[in-house]
Parts: C-alpha cells; sequence; structure tokens
C-alpha cells in the first residue's frame, strides 16, 4: 500500500508539473511583472496544476501515515526526479546528457539503499 500511495503522489506531482510547464509555455512567461502575476492568477493551467499538487500532497501525507519520515521523503523525491527527468526528454524533447544519465543511475541506486 505504501508503494501505491507513493507512485500515486509521484504521479500527481509529475502531471502537475507538466501542466504547470505547458500554462508558462502558452502564456509566454517571459518575467515577474503585475501583467504577468495577472495572467498567471487567471490561467486554467496554471489552476489545475495547482489542483494536481494538492491532491499529490493528499497522497504524500497518506504515504507518511504508513513509513518512517527519513524513507519516504528522499523515495518520494527520487521518484518524482526521475519522472521528470523522463518527461522532459519525451514530452518537452529536452536533452539528456552524461550528467543526468550519471546522476539517474546514482538517484536509483541511493533510493533502493534507503528505502530497503
Amino acid at each position: 500500500m505504501l508503494l501505491l500511495l507513493l507512485f500515486l503522489a509521484m504521479l500527481f506531482n509529475i502531471v502537475a508539473q507538466i501542466t504547470l510547464k505547458h500554462g508558462i509555455n502558452v502564456l509566454n512567461f517571459t518575467g515577474i511583472s503585475l501583467q504577468s502575476l495577472i495572467k498567471l492568477s487567471t490561467s486554467p493551467y496554471i489552476w489545475f496544476g495547482a489542483i494536481l499538487y494538492g491532491v499529490s500532497f493528499v497522497f504524500y501525507i497518506f504515504a507518511l501515515s504508513r513509513g518512517e519520515l527519513g524513507r519516504i521523503s528522499p523515495v518520494s523525491q527520487a521518484l518524482t526526479t526521475l519522472g521528470i527527468v523522463a518527461v522532459s526528454v519525451l514530452i518537452f524533447h529536452e536533452p539528456i546528457t552524461v550528467f543526468k544519465l550519471v546522476g539517474i543511475i546514482l538517484l536509483i541506486i541511493g533510493t533502493v539503499i534507503i528505502f530497503y
């Protein structure tokens, strides 16, 4: 059950970040100004992304209720990071570098060590 809760928290977190990235791309956000803040506050993508973050938070809280903070938090963050790197490459066509690959390998090794 713990792994399912972590997976759902990660999934909603990643979808929230995709939604926010798409919203920023659509708005052509270039910096902080009153006009930009108004655009952000009225964007349905930004609001939907925030709601998805809220759902992710609920699943994360339930996961925390079932395990140790010192295991749950690092694993949750690692899973989300791995998912975001995959999404950034597959959906947003961002480059995957040698440093990213090394980081992913180290992240997986560290996550396995912490979780077990």
